[in-house]
């Protein structure tokens, strides 16, 4: 179950569907990466992910591998913003099948 809700994640955020990743976060959901560091509350990880989509023409993220060990899912991943690709990985913590917490490790181009 859980590793279908992260690929419905994974279609969504591909997609720019914020809507369906909304319905996937929990309230208190709360992002953390090399870039915002952490964000807590669903309405302001939402307004972060909405920064990303608008920052960019063009989006494209995709699995190379999808991991589960109980309530938790990884992702290794590979994301287009427009000419830059980032690769990475996603560790999600699930709680009642809605995402609890997303912690994003990636390769940031220097420069």
């Amino acid at each position: 179950m859980l590793k279908e809700l992260t690929k419905k994640y994974i279609e969504a955020f591909d997609s720019k569907d914020l809507a369906t990743c909304a319905e996937l976060f929990t309230d208190d959901f709360a992002l953390e990466d090399p870039v915002v560091k952490r964000i807590e509350g669903k309405n302001e990880v939402l307004k972060a992910i909405k920064s990303i989509f608008d920052s960019c023409s063009n989006l494209k993220f995709s699995e190379k591998n999808i991991y589960q060990d109980n309530q938790t899912t990884i992702i290794e991943f590979v994301l287009k913003l427009d000419d830059t690709i980032l690769t990475g990985t996603d560790i999600i913590e699930w709680e009642n099948n809605k995402m609890k917490e997303l912690r994003a490790y990636l390769d940031i181009p220097k420069g």
